[in-house]
C-alpha cells in the first residue's frame, strides 16, 4: 500500500526545503509539548515556525545523528550514523584534531578531513532525479584544505556563504560578517569570516536575513527555469557568538543580556521561516513543496555565558550523551499528504531524512539504499506510530574547552531504554526514557541484567559499523567493546 500511494505521490515530484538550524534545542520554539520551563522559552515566540506544525506534523521524539554539528550534517548527506563515516567530531582543518586533551585516553584516527566528494550524497542523487540543488548558510561538512569544503563538490548546483567554517564571524552586515566585528577596519582576516554576500556588506542586516533573502531568490529562479528544487536552507543562527540582532532584542524583557540576545537570534531564524514560507505562497508552491524543519544538535547550555538548565526539562547540552544533547524539533509539512496539526512520538534521527526524501522523489531502492537511515514515510503520512528500531550516538572525543565538559562516551536508545557507556571508567548509566525524561534516576546497579542486554546490542552494532573506539594512551590500544566491560 504504501509503495503504490509513494509511486502516486511522485509522479509530480515535490519540491524539498530543508530547514537545518544550528543548536537549536529541543524546546526552543513556540511548537513545544508543553509549558516553557523558564523565562527564555515563555519568550521564545516563533509565529512562522508555529504555522509549520498547525499544517503539518510535530516529531518529538526526533533525535540528531550527533550531539554537535558536523557529524550530523554528515549524516543527512549520507545517510549514515557518524559511528560509521567516522566522522565523530565537528572538523576545521584537515589535519587538526579539535577533540579536547584527555589524561588518560586519545581519540581514534577519525574522519578529521570530513565529508567529501562521493556520488552517494543526498544532493548528488537528488541532481540525478532532476533536481537543482540549492545550499545557502552553514555548511560545516567538509575541513578547509580539502575539496569537501565546498558545497558545489559535494552535489550543490548553487552554493552561498557555505564553506568550512561552522561559525560566523560575526551576524552583522555592518562587520561585513567578519570575525573582527569592526566596522572601519577590514583588513584582518580569519577562518570565521562568512564568504560571499558582499551585496550586504556595509549594510545594518543581519546575517539570518540575508540568506533568507538570497535563499527567496534562488527558489524564484529554480521554478523559473521549471525544475523542481532541493533548498538545503543552514543559518548560521542560533551558533555563537550569541549576538543581538536589533530588530528583535527589544522584545525580550527581564532576561538576563545574553539571554535576551539568544531569543533575538531564535526570533531571526522564525523570521526566515516566515520569509521563505511567504515565498513558496507567492510563486504557488506550497501545497507541491516538502518543508522540513530541525536542527543539528542540542542547545548550549552551561557555557559560552548561558545558564547550566536551558534544555529543561531534558538533562545536558550541545555535546552531552544526555537528552539534551541530541533531542531536536522537527517539523514536516506537505499539503494534503502530511497530516495536519499531528504530532508523533515515533523515534526518528537525521539521517533517516536522506531515504524517505529519496522516496518521495522517485528513485528507486537501490538509488536510494543507506547503511542507517530509514525511510520514515509511513511516520510522516500517519499510516505508523512506531518504528521497529535502536539508536546509537558515538563519541570518542572529550569535548574542548571550559574543562572538557562532557567525556568519551557512547550511548544507545532503544524502546524507553538508554543506556550510556563512558569510555574513561567503563562503566554505565542506564535511564528510562518513558518515566525519567530527565535522566535523573540511574537504574544501572538496580537492573544490570538490562544493562548486559543493551551492552551486548551496543557492542555488536559498533562492531558491525567499524565505529572506532577511543584509545588508551599507555597501552597505545582501543578500550576495550561495551560487552567485555
Amino acid at each position: 500500500m504504501l509503495t503504490l500511494l509513494c509511486s502516486l505521490l511522485c509522479t509530480n515530484q515535490p519540491n524539498i526545503l530543508l530547514i537545518m538550524v544550528d543548536d537549536l534545542g529541543w524546546r526552543d520554539t513556540s511548537v513545544r509539548n508543553g509549558p516553557p520551563e523558564d523565562p527564555t522559552q515563555a519568550q521564545l515566540h516563533t509565529p512562522h515556525i508555529q504555522r509549520l506544525a498547525d499544517e503539518g506534523m510535530r516529531l518529538d521524539q526526533a533525535y540528531a545523528s550527533a550531539c554537535v554539528c558536523t557529524p550530523t550534517r554528515a549524516s543527512l548527506l549520507t545517510g549514515a550514523a557518524p559511528a560509521r563515516h567516522h566522522i565523530t567530531w565537528w572538523t576545521l582543518y584537515h589535519d587538526r584534531d579539535t577533540s579536547g586533551k584527555h589524561p588518560t585516553l586519545r581519540a581514534p584516527d577519525w574522519n578529521k578531513e570530513g565529508l567529501q566528494p562521493s556520488p552517494d550524497l543526498l544532493p548528488e542523487r537528488l541532481r540525478r532525479a532532476g533536481y537543482r540543488t540549492i545550499h545557502v548558510g552553514k555548511a560545516h561538512w567538509g575541513a578547509h584544505g580539502t575539496p569537501g569544503s565546498d558545497p558545489l563538490q559535494l552535489g550543490f548546483d548553487e552554493n552561498i556563504a557555505g564553506h568550512g567554517s561552522g561559525a560566523p564571524g560575526s551576524y552583522r552586515g555592518i562587520h561585513r560578517f567578519k570575525n573582527a566585528k569592526s566596522t572601519t577596519d577590514f583588513s584582518k582576516s580569519s577562518v570565521w569570516d562568512v564568504p560571499g554576500l558582499e551585496a550586504y556588506h556595509d549594510r545594518d542586516l543581519f546575517l539570518t536575513e540575508a540568506l533568507a533573502i538570497e535563499a527567496s531568490r534562488s527558489m524564484e529562479a529554480a521554478v523559473a527555469s521549471g525544475e523542481p528544487f532541493f533548498l538545503h536552507f543552514a543559518p548560521y543562527a542560533v551558533h555563537t557568538p550569541i549576538m543581538a540582532n536589533p530588530r528583535w532584542i527589544d522584545e525580550a524583557e527581564g532576561l538576563a543580556p545574553v539571554e535576551a540576545r539568544y531569543v533575538s537570534l531564535v526570533r531571526s531564524v522564525d523570521a526566515a521561516v516566515g520569509v521563505l514560507l511567504a515565498r513558496l505562497d507567492e510563486l504557488g508552491m506550497t501545497n507541491n513543496t516538502l518543508v522540513i524543519f530541525t536542527s543539528d544538535n542540542g542547545a548550549v547550555s552551561g557555557y559560552a555565558g548561558r545558564p547550566a538548565n536551558r534544555n529543561a526539562p531534558l538533562r545536558g547540552s550541545k555535546s552531552s550523551p544526555y537528552e539534551g544533547g541530541h533531542r531536536v524539533p522537527l517539523i514536516a509539512r506537505w499539503p494534503q499528504h502530511i497530516p495536519a496539526g499531528a504530532s508523533s512520538n515515533a523515534m526518528v534521527v537525521t539521517h533517516d531524512l536522506h531515504p524517505t526524501l529519496l522516496r518521495w522523489v522517485g528513485l528507486d531502492a537501490e538509488e536510494r539504499s543507506v547503511p542507517d537511515g530509514l525511510d520514515i514515510s509511513s511516520i510522516l503520512l500517519g499510516q505508523r506510530d512506531q518504528l521497529e528500531r535502536f539508536v546509537v550516538w558515538h563519541k570518542p572525543h572529550r569535548t574542548g574547552g571550559q574543562s572538557g565538559r562532557f567525556m568519551p562516551c557512547t550511548a544507545i536508545r532503544m524502546g524507553d531504554e538508554k543506556l550510556i557507556a563512558w569510555h574513561t571508567e567503563q562503566r554505565f548509566e542506564l535511564y528510562n526514557l518513558q518515566k525519567d525524561p530527565g535522566e535523573q534516576n540511574d537504574l544501572s546497579k538496580t537492573h544490570p541484567e538490562r544493562v548486559g542486554a543493551l551492552s551486548r546490542v551496543l557492542a555488536d552494532w559498533c562492531r558491525e559499523a567499524g565505529a572506532q573506539m577511543s584509545v588508551d594512551q599507555e597501552r597505545g590500544e582501543p578500550v576495550p567493546w561495551f560487552d567485555a566491560w
